[in-house]
């Protein structure tokens, strides 16, 4: 089934602040340790962190806030008039 458009779910002379939250599948684990494997997923942190704002500011979305844990990352995120351009 096909999603609705953005356009048609956000007005454009409004503000909204929107939590995104993207999870992991298959036990897969961002950070931290994975207790099946046993391997270290630490490294990702800073190129999590660093992915997500550069994605906030291609998409012209101000972030506000986000968390990363170990099997799932949320935001919270700002989309003003500047998003519809």
């Amino acid at each position: 089934m096909a999603r609705s458009a953005r356009a048609d779910l956000f007005a454009p002379d409004e503000v909204a602040i929107v939590h995104v939250m993207n999870r992991v599948v298959r036990r897969c684990f961002l950070l931290g340790l994975d207790p099946l494997t046993g391997s270290h997923s630490d490294h990702r942190k800073q190129w999590i962190e660093d992915e997500r704002k550069r994605l906030a500011a291609s998409c012209g979305v101000d972030l506000l806030g986000f968390a990363v844990l170990s099997n799932h990352a949320s935001s919270a995120e700002f989309v003003g008039k500047l998003w519809f351009g």
